[in-house]
């Protein structure tokens, strides 16, 4: 039987037994030979005989097995080039597997995720992995042992609610009886938590009952009370609450768990803390003997003390702690010791989906295939002033930036409404967290709107329309987001004449609050609504308006989609999705990563309105958001190579890249990452390009001279390995001493707008002391080139021919004369180019063929340059241009650019790299600021 005559359907059966062998943990050999201890030829016979398998032959059934175990392999491989890895303390992992029975919870929560939720089937697919990969990690029996503690990290409005809810519902399957979800410190959005859990978990038919538990104390009513539930073994009833961290809240949830202390032992609790990163964070001296109040209590709470911290004499059945966040920045540097909240024994995280929007996909990541998208607009000086003026009282005046986001969202609603869309669409502003503020910004919208006559309203959206749909196109959109898992779906814009009747009807009604009927019940109209979301409007005003935000429930959704122009602050920065979020005026001044992370309401997913989405923003804020984007890249790279290389969690605290240029921004707040202290940088797995120039002919020319002589002075360079094609381009020498490399870095003129580049000299003497320490060898030198170069397109040096390279401008950033921006220099198969494929094990040759761009790294150390540092060197050539079609734009160089990639490994198994360069933080800097400089 050939090879392909197994791929048909009619071996979908045996393929689907293979895997669930797999997925219980029997190794490929057993599945392989001796499936179930009686003999393969007896096996195949009884499958054919009682389940009506097709005749398979012990050959056949070898290569069906090995065609799994590469289709298997391959799943694993494409969770790691989305973003899912799992870094382990190497203790525990438990036999469970994925629960197959139709009653199941979990299969029921698949079904629903599919059928009422509308995911893709690889969607489900990559959260059912990675629940197994996190429920693998917990224990169902701690009483012995330590509690399990865990980290998830997902991404801002990325839908972790659904990987939450996937790990309770397979828990729940595998005994797991209790579980506790701690939800921020906002009430309505603890209330959405707690509904939306009960929707996806409570289905007709499961075998087993949910039952949702409400503020919890020792005096719950009676049938909420630990002594009347069921936890022995073999109830079918799970229980669950949501709690807002808030320390009486969290007293009375512990007194509640030990209130019988016979049902205490039968309790098999996950505790899930949602916003991890919020509230619960320990902000009390590391030294000092107290923690500050929530965090001592959720301590507590997980180390099975009492709601003093006191011992206990009772244990639960089991304890295991997981937070989830998008922002672990303050769980991994406040403090490790052995009674906090650290991942000790698991960090994960979740894939990224194709479908999704985040700080890479938007504002772009030099070292990547995103450029970013062209979505961002600076909002000028002299608007900002004025909104200064404007928050003082003193000015009435629109900012032209401001009134064209209004504009451009009154088209987006128009738009989208004649294309049939029905859901809710937003706007956001957000200059300030001054409730007074917001009052003005909204009295001077509402005016603006309101007075300004129609048609020469309706004659600005046409000049915003026109322009921003001719800026960024449905083109540029499949070049700057290549890998869109939609991209076939995206929906055109219409021309501006098609959008004018519904434009003209948005504007015949006033921009104004959401009105109440005479019931009290929320009365939407065709028009906008005007919604200021802050602490001080918690109900009506005296015109029996609602002034907060509220969507319309979606079994009562007006028949044209709502329009929602909402102005905010601290209210709107986490927690809470703004649906159909088309045009965000952003001002905020925030010193911290972590809190500028979650202010970003416009990641998330934008199905059926990809092209509308735009973002005006401030220049700082801009480069703060390019810093963030690399940070969370590398983050996500790092644990993948943690999990590659046999990092365990205790060794990841240090491991967070920080900003060279702290004027800029921070990690996070000073008392959140204690744990850091002198281990603020390390450049160990970091990868840095030069891909911003200066426009300066002499020190480009500088440079190329400073070039010629290093690689002349290297010798003959390396004989090219035909095994590995990657190479052919380049020109390799390997084993280059450390002090050559760093007297021509020393002696290179890098532009200032490169952050690692300012300063290179820590990079350097953190390489040397590696390479002292015998961690690091000496570097390999890739000159890289082009394929089939004309001669015209080459550069000659005292022993070979370079060709130059193409690169030409970003288009997404603003045009400066002074500087030259290509968003990225290196070739992604480059970083490849040296391996000598000569001797290499089959499974890496074959991963060579055809490798993926994230998993290049990997490839570098499983074939033993995982500790050679790599200099990849380009001629850059001056007149470049960009392809047909294409938004960038020429180079236009004054003459060609040498542009450098330095590219560090990350620790090899068993080598620690923790040694740092110290970064200390300056005190001066405020957590928070407005566009005032003020918190309010």
């Amino acid at each position: 039987m050939n090879k392909s005559e197994l791929l048909s359907p009619w071996y979908d059966e045996p393929r689907m037994w293979i895997s669930r062998k797999l997925k219980k943990g029997i190794p490929w050999e057993d599945v392989a030979t001796n499936p179930t201890g009686t003999s393969l030829e007896e096996f195949l016979a009884l499958k054919e005989k009682d389940d009506e398998w097709p005749p398979i032959d012990p050959e056949s059934w070898a290569e069906l097995v090995k065609q799994q175990e590469e289709a298997e392999k391959a799943i694993l491989e494409l969770d790691s080039r989305n973003g899912q890895a799992l870094v382990i303390d190497g203790t525990s992992n438990n036999s469970v597997f994925v629960p197959e029975r139709l009653e199941s919870c979990w299969q029921l929560y698949r079904n629903h995720l599919l059928q009422k939720r509308h995911f893709a089937e690889s969607t489900v697919g990559e959260i059912e992995r990675a629940t197994l990969k996190i429920l693998k990690r917990l224990s169902s029996d701690t009483r012995a042992i330590d509690p399990i503690k865990g980290l998830v990290i997902g991404n801002v409005q990325s839908g972790k609610t659904a990987n939450m809810a996937a790990l309770m519902a397979m828990a729940a399957d595998w005994g797991w009886n209790m579980f506790i979800v701690l939800s921020g410190t906002i009430e309505n959005l603890r209330r959405q938590t707690q509904e939306r859990l009960y929707e996806d978990l409570n289905h007709e038919g499961c075998s087993r009952s949910w039952q949702c538990l409400e503020h919890l104390s020792p005096r719950s009513p009676i049938g909420s009370r630990a002594q009347h539930l069921h936890f022995d073994e073999g109830a079918r009833e799970r229980y669950f609450t949501v709690s807002l961290k808030n320390s009486k809240l969290l007293q009375k949830l512990i007194q509640w768990l030990q209130s019988d202390r016979n049902k205490m032992k039968q309790m098999r609790l996950l505790v899930i803390d949602d916003e991890a990163d919020q509230a619960g964070i320990n902000t009390a001296p590391v030294n000092s003997q107290e923690r500050k109040k929530i965090n001592k209590l959720i301590c507590a709470l997980v180390n099975g003390l009492d709601a003093s911290s006191r011992a206990v004499n009772d244990k639960y059945l089991a304890m295991n702690y997981i937070g989830y966040t998008a922002t672990p920045y303050a769980n991994i540097l406040n403090e490790a010791s052995r009674e906090s909240l650290y991942p000790r024994n698991f960090i994960a995280t979740l894939s990224v989906s194709r479908e999704y929007f985040g700080p890479q996909q938007i504002f772009g990541v030099p070292n990547s295939q995103y450029d970013g998208l062209d979505i961002v607009r600076t909002v000028p000086q002299e608007d900002l002033d004025t909104i200064k003026d404007i928050h003082k009282g003193t000015s009435l005046d629109m900012p032209d930036s401001m009134a064209d986001a209004v504009c451009w969202f009154a088209c987006c609603v128009a738009a989208m409404r004649q294309a049939g869309y029905t859901k809710p669409i937003s706007m956001l502003i957000h200059t300030s967290q001054g409730v007074l503020h917001h009052e003005r910004i909204s009295n001077l919208v509402g005016a603006w709107v309101n007075r300004t006559d129609k048609n020469a309203l309706v004659q600005r959206c046409k000049k915003i329309w026109e322009l921003e749909t001719a800026r960024f196109s449905l083109d540029d959109f499949k070049e700057q987001y290549p890998d869109y898992g939609l991209k076939d779906a995206v929906p055109n814009y219409p021309c501006f004449n098609d959008i004018l009747p519904s434009l003209n009807e948005l504007f015949s009604v006033e921009l104004k609050p959401i009105k109440l009927n005479e019931e009290g019940e929320l009365k939407y109209h065709n028009g906008i609504h005007l919604c200021v979301d802050n602490s001080a409007n918690n109900g009506t005003n005296d015109e029996n308006e609602y002034l907060r935000l509220v969507y319309p429930d979606k079994n009562h959704m007006p028949e044209k989609a709502p329009a929602f122009l909402v102005i905010g602050g601290a209210t709107l920065s986490r927690g809470l999705t703004l649906e159909g979020l088309v045009s965000t005026f952003f001002l905020r001044s925030v010193k911290q990563a972590d809190t500028l992370m979650q202010m970003g309401r416009w990641f998330g997913y934008r199905p059926g309105y990809e092209l509308y989405p735009r973002l005006w923003i401030t220049d700082t804020a801009r480069a703060q958001y390019d810093f963030l984007s690399i940070l969370d890249q590398e983050l996500r790279e790092e644990i993948h190579m943690m999990e590659v290389t046999g990092l365990k969690p205790s060794e990841y605290a240090a491991k967070v890249r920080n900003s060279p240029r702290l004027q800029l921004i921070r990690i996070t707040a000073n008392n959140r990452m204690q744990g850091a202290k002198n281990a603020e940088m390390d450049y160990s797995g970091s990868f840095n390009q030069t891909y911003i120039f200066e426009n300066d002919k002499a020190k480009l020319e500088g440079n190329m001279l400073l070039t010629r002589a290093f690689l002349d002075g290297l010798g003959n360079p390396e004989v090219k390995n035909p095994l590995n094609t990657h190479s052919l381009n380049s020109i390799i020498w390997k084993r280059v001493s450390i002090d050559t490399v760093e007297e021509f870095l020393k002696g290179f003129s890098f532009c200032d707008r490169m952050p690692i580049f300012n300063d290179i000299s820590p990079l350097l003497s953190w390489v040397r002391q590696m390479h002292v320490e015998g961690k690091l060898e000496d570097w390999n030198v890739v000159l890289a080139g082009k394929k089939n170069a004309a001669p015209e397109d080459s550069v000659l040096f005292s022993r070979f021919f370079a060709t130059k390279v193409s690169r030409t401008r970003k288009s997404t950033m603003p045009m400066d004369p002074k500087f030259i921006n290509i968003g990225a220099l290196r070739a992604p198969m480059d970083l490849i180019a040296d391996v000598d494929l000569e001797g290499q094990p089959d499974d890496v040759k074959a991963l060579f063929n055809h490798p993926d761009e994230r998993m290049l790294k990997e490839l570098r150390h499983r074939a033993g340059l995982g500790t050679t540092p790599q200099l990849l060197i380009y001629i850059v050539d001056k007149d470049s241009t960009p392809k047909p079609g294409s938004s960038r734009l020429p180079l236009a160089a004054p003459c060609d650019i040498v542009g450098i990639c330095i590219n560090i490994p990350g620790g090899a198994v068993g080598a620690n790299y923790v040694a740092k360069v110290c970064v200390r933080l300056d005190n001066g800097f405020n957590d928070e600021g407005d566009l005032d400089g003020t918190n309010n």
